[in-house]
């Protein structure tokens, strides 16, 4: 917090400035702790944002960094050698509304310009259609992979992209609206996880968790496809 509070002022004191605003658990102190990184925004002057970007290596004046780059334009990901990881942008106000993003609360703002609105632009959610559909073209997908071999490729498919429609099915409301991973633990159970993410190598037994979880569409063609292919897969295994 002392780290954020000094980020804060450097900017507000640099020409161009207009805000500074804290997002995620920076937002909600109370969920802040020692594994947080600090996720903020400066906002800045159209004309003044080149200039900043150019210049973040002057935070090393708050401590020795470890790592700084800055990525797709005007986002920066700086790691202090004390080991606060700071993730952030600076951009102009416009651009706040291009992109999903949490609820935020200003940390410092220049008192002449008008604020703007910090409240979460959460990225649509699917339907629970759309979520089995999805589902079930990545676990046919990742089941092409396996055919082949190809294990980490279907390990991609079914234990991460498969496995995180699969839990905003399960999850329903109480998913977070940007990756259900997030606080999967918080919502459920270990063994359900367990499961569905073994591990690289266990693709097979992740596939045959998805489609249990999915047994109510089992009269779906696609269902039916990827069931046949992953029995296929197993009888390939056993020769």
């Amino acid at each position: 917090m002392r780290r954020m509070d000094e980020i804060a002022a450097y900017y507000a004191g640099q020409d161009g400035v207009l805000a500074v605003a804290a997002f995620g658990s920076n937002a909600e102190r109370e969920r802040f702790d020692d594994s947080s990184d600090l996720d903020f925004l400066v906002f800045a002057e159209a004309d003044a944002k080149a200039h900043l970007l150019s210049r973040v290596e002057e935070l090393a004046r708050l401590g020795e960094i470890d790592a700084l780059r800055v990525v797709y334009g005007d986002a920066v990901q700086l790691l202090y050698s004390d080991g606060v990881l700071c993730d952030f942008g600076i951009i102009t106000p416009e651009q706040l509304e291009t992109f999903p993003h949490g609820a935020g609360r200003y940390l410092w703002r220049r008192e002449t310009w008008e604020p703007i609105d910090l409240s979460a632009l959460e990225p649509a959610r699917k339907s629970a259609q759309e979520l089995q559909e999805d589902v079930l073209f990545h676990l046919y997908t990742g089941l092409l992979h396996l055919r082949r071999g190809e294990e980490a490729a279907a390990f991609e498919e079914i234990q991460v992209k498969a496995a995180q429609c699969v839990l905003a099915l399960l999850q329903g409301d109480s998913a977070d609206a940007f990756s259900p991973l997030r606080h999967a633990e918080q919502t459920t159970p270990p063994e359900v996880l367990q499961r569905l993410l073994p591990g690289y190598g266990k693709t097979r037994e992740a596939a045959k968790t998805v489609l249990q979880v999915l047994s109510e569409v089992r009269g779906l063609p696609l269902y039916r496809a990827a069931q046949g292919l992953l029995d296929v897969s197993r009888k390939q295994k056993a020769e």
